[in-house]
């Protein structure tokens, strides 16, 4: 109650217009409050635009508290001059003007947020440069882990490398196993003489060998001849003169080859294999019947007698063993059999030189044919003629003997390695 009664004025020489200046003062401060007021409002309002409301009241406060106490000063100077309500008028308006000026700059700090999507574009464009180069980072990770496996790799490789000691010493090792090859080469040809004329030598003793089988066991004259003088060019290479013997030798059995005759082995075989071709064609000629005009009413019994003669033969006084019936035709299949059977030996016998067996063998298939064949059948007759002629053809012969060449040259291998070896058995 105290606070709100105004104090008496005792002192009749103020007068009420000196009492309202402590009022003008007050207004006139509002302004400067007000603005102080704007200037703090315009910090927060970019951050807290609620804030910058909610203080305005409080800072408005003193120029409320300050025109209070003109109330009563108003009722007082109601019948005073207009010199103050002027004044009341002009701070009336500061007041309006610093609440516009505040209201503005609330109204600035709620549009602000609404005008920021720039930065949040800009924020967008920075993350896919960020990506981008995040990308090209893992890719240059990328690349530097392949060259450090690659250096890897090389160093591995480098490692492995043996080192200029290494490969001297390896050379040295390898020099001298050379060195204890060759000796041991020349010490083995020493002690063997495996040298390549002794495997010439020890060719050409074969060679004659295989002569010597040909000559006795087919008879092949022509393959013997061969034989016999690639034995001689390899003697004729060594260029020997304790060689001579063998030489000497193998000179008279090729003369011995060269004079006996050549015999036509293979023509006598292809002759009697187109003999033997002919075999499946032979077969047996039956009588015939030839029927003529004949009187029906009367009958030539002499005419029968003869037709049925054909057929039917009567032979009293000859011997029994010689009546030959005819072939049925499994008969006639065996007899074919047979015959080529024959000249399949005979065959045979003139490629192997078996003069006996091929001479029987003819013989049997020309009695085959004479016996079971008719005379007056020409292709039993023809065969059995071209047999004939085979049958004195020659197909075996008296070979000579290449024995003492063999011989000779074995003599002279056997020499010639104890000549080798003496040396060797007298060092040891």
């Amino acid at each position: 109650m105290s606070k709100d009664k105004k104090p008496k004025n005792n002192n009749p020489s103020v007068t009420e217009a000196e009492e309202l200046q402590p009022e003008t003062a007050a207004v006139d401060c509002a302004p400067d409050t007000a603005a102080e007021a704007d200037a703090g409002a315009e910090q927060p309002a970019q951050a807290r635009p609620e804030e910058t409301v909610d203080e305005q009241p409080e800072q408005a406060e003193p120029a409320d508290a300050a025109v209070q106490p003109s109330a009563p000063a108003a009722s007082v100077v109601q019948p005073a001059s207009g010199g103050g309500k002027a004044l009341s008028a002009l701070a009336l308006l500061v007041a309006l003007a610093g609440a516009g000026l505040s209201g503005w700059n609330w109204y600035q700090g709620q549009q602000q947020p609404a005008a920021e999507p720039a930065p949040a574009l800009a924020a967008t464009d920075y993350g896919d440069v960020i990506e981008k180069q995040a990308g090209q980072l893992q890719g240059l990770v990328r690349q530097s882990d392949a060259y450090k496996e690659h250096i890897g790799r090389l160093e591995q490789q480098l490692a492995g490398v043996p080192r200029a000691a290494d490969l001297a010493e390896n050379q040295r090792l390898l020099v001298q196993l050379q060195s204890a090859q060759q000796a041991f080469t020349r010490r083995f040809e020493q002690a063997f003489g495996n040298t390549r004329q002794d495997w010439r030598l020890a060719e050409a003793e074969h060679l004659l060998r295989m002569a010597h089988l040909r000559l006795t066991a087919l008879q092949d004259l022509g393959s013997a001849r061969y034989l016999l003088e690639a034995a001689d060019q390899i003697l004729f290479e060594q260029d020997d003169p304790a060689a001579y013997a063998a030489r000497e030798a193998m000179a008279q059995a090729l003369t011995a080859v060269r004079a006996v005759p050549k015999l036509d082995r293979t023509g006598v075989f292809m002759r009697l294999g187109a003999l033997q071709k002919q075999v499946g064609s032979l077969s047996q000629t039956l009588p015939g019947y030839t029927a003529g005009d004949s009187d029906a009413g009367s009958i030539d019994w002499s005419k029968l007698l003869d037709k049925a003669s054909n057929y039917i033969r009567l032979d009293i006084n000859s011997n029994t063993d010689d009546i030959k019936p005819l072939l049925s035709s499994q008969q006639l299949i065996h007899i074919r059999l047979a015959v080529s059977l024959s000249l399949e030996q005979a065959q045979w016998a003139a490629l192997n030189g078996q003069q006996a067996v091929y001479d029987q063998a003819l013989e049997q298939a020309v009695t085959l044919l004479q016996h079971y064949f008719a005379e007056d059948y020409q292709p039993a007759t023809s065969m059995r003629e071209q047999l004939e002629e085979l049958a004195g053809a020659k197909v075996s012969q008296a070979v000579p003997d290449i024995n003492p060449a063999l011989l000779a040259l074995q003599a002279y291998i056997q020499e010639r390695t104890l000549e080798q070896r003496a040396p060797v058995e007298a060092g040891q």
